[in-house]
């Protein structure tokens, strides 16, 4: 099965795909991502759950942090309550391990971990790691001994799988930069006295590159030029390039987005959707709420020639098949309640959750069955390391969108692929390379290029199919498709119109 990544540079958004089929959706957040480190400012302590807010600087909620997170203020003591360590209005340095839902802030902890692509940094625990996923005996011995040598003084150290095997030459190298990293890190600390954003991991192609790419990956696509030359950079620098591996890296110039090319836009659209069809007529019903998630398994239209017994477990095969993919792809979170279709031999049960079980050993984010209760709900928890699908690009809360329906268009877009906030939008230009597929589901064979056709706001027919700005001046059109007429806050957004501001 060929594996890819599509990294779509213009959009700030990547893609993983298994035979042309979504794997998993990868953004760079503009405010609170995982990883990001703060230094914030103690806000509210509530000593009654022993945990506290921080403000990190920015308008939107606080974060939470516990006192289990604040591990680096310990100082030795054994007993002690959250305002034995914090107080109010006092600095610390924090890094989000959980981004932000639509009611809850980000998750914070004060123990900093620095990620590489080989080991991971943590300056301010004195600890030894190795990853689980590393499952030789010896190779663990040898990585533990690597680890104690090179492991700074007082500082922890996390040995990653993607190290087995790895030269220790390279370990060495990428522990250099993350020292590099924590140095810079320092000295922001200190020049600084307000509640700030000291570091960020905002470069997308270094994220997919570190934490997407492997061995099975066979090529990977891009739509500019800059983002190929990251590719080949981050490829070299971790010694991805050898006679050895064979991978392709390809550069993406056709006139029709990438994102539409490889049907990532349109899977985008359907995640989105409450409801996903299953082979020969069944469906599930998948429905997110604050505290867990709900996913109803229903017959539907399943007519094959199976006793009533043997179809209601084939059913529940398949959805099971379907609901570890979208668990996965959607990343949902948290609590999730499975209601699969009442099964009464036990035997059939225990069927279905050893086939369940075995479909998600293949999740990052480690789900666990809990039950399966005597009503037939199954109950698991999924880790929470980034936001959702429906988190991200969910609309329904943007709020004040009650003037003109093309500044929806524009805030939709925006929060779809730069997540800014609408009251931003004023002073922000963004240009997209497919920025025509926004608008068009129509595909031309021929690409004409006609003259700029200048057309005056009180024609009735566009008075018909446009909501206009301004009336009095006259608007310009280039290089239009067919007879088209793209919305005209694209072109507000360009400069073309001369008017006043609207906001």
């Amino acid at each position: 099965m060929v594996k890819k990544i599509i990294i779509s540079y213009f959009n700030s958004i990547a893609a993983t795909l298994q035979t042309s089929k979504v794997q998993e959706v990868i953004l760079i957040n503009k405010v609170y991502q995982v990883n990001d480190i703060y230094l914030g400012i103690v806000h509210k302590i509530f000593s009654s759950i022993n945990a506290a807010f921080i403000n990190l600087g920015h308008d939107t909620k606080s974060g939470f942090i516990h006192i289990s997170d604040v591990k680096t203020l310990r100082r030795g003591q054994k007993n002690f309550s959250i305002n034995d360590l914090l107080s109010i209005n006092q600095l610390i340095l924090v890094q989000v391990v959980k981004e932000p839902t639509f009611h809850k802030g980000p998750r914070l902890t004060s123990n900093i971990h620095l990620h590489g692509k080989y080991v991971v940094l943590l300056p301010l625990c004195n600890i030894i790691l190795i990853s689980n996923h590393i499952y030789d005996s010896n190779e663990r011995i040898h990585l533990y001994s690597l680890a104690v040598l090179i492991k700074p003084q007082l500082m922890g150290l996390i040995i990653k799988s993607c190290a087995q095997g790895v030269s220790e030459s390279l370990i060495l190298q990428d522990l250099d930069l993350l020292m590099q990293q924590w140095s810079f890190i320092q000295k922001k600390f200190l020049l600084n006295s307000i509640p700030c954003l000291i570091y960020k991991d905002e470069d997308l192609v270094k994220k997919v590159i570190r934490d997407s790419y492997d061995e099975s990956i066979k090529k990977i696509i891009v739509d500019s030029i800059d983002a190929l030359k990251l590719v080949y950079y981050y490829l070299k620098k971790w010694s991805y390039i050898s006679t050895s591996i064979k991978i392709k890296v390809q550069l993406y110039d056709k006139h029709v987005c990438i994102l539409d090319k490889f049907n990532i836009k349109n899977t985008i659209k359907q995640l989105l959707r409450p409801k996903v069809n299953l082979l020969y007529g069944g469906y599930i019903i998948i429905e997110s709420y604050e505290a867990l998630t709900v996913i109803d398994v229903n017959s539907g239209s399943f007519n094959k020639l199976y006793n009533s017994k043997e179809t209601i477990l084939r059913i529940n095969f398949y959805a099971a098949i379907e609901i570890a993919y979208q668990l996965k792809v959607r990343n949902i979170n948290g609590v999730v309640i499975v209601d699969f279709i009442d099964m009464y031999s036990q035997r059939d049960q225990l069927k279905l959750l050893e086939h369940f079980n075995k479909l998600l050993t293949y999740d990052d984010c480690s789900p666990k069955v809990v039950q399966l209760s005597e009503l037939g709900l199954l109950e698991l928890t999924r880790r929470r390391k980034s936001q959702s699908i429906r988190e991200i690009f969910d609309f329904s809360n943007l709020k004040n969108l009650s003037y003109l329906s093309f500044a929806s268009v524009d805030d939709l877009y925006c929060k779809l692929f730069f997540n800014i906030s609408h009251k931003d939008l004023k002073n922000q230009f963004f240009l997209n390379k497919g920025i025509r597929s926004l608008f068009f589901s129509k595909q031309f064979k021929l690409c004409k290029v006609l003259k700029n056709k200048f057309i005056i706001s009180y024609n009735p027919l566009l008075n018909k199919y446009f909501s206009f700005i301004d009336r009095t001046n006259l608007l310009c059109f280039f290089y239009p498709k067919a007879n088209y007429l793209l919305p005209l806050y694209f072109y507000y957004r360009l400069n073309i119109l001369q008017c006043s501001d609207y906001y």
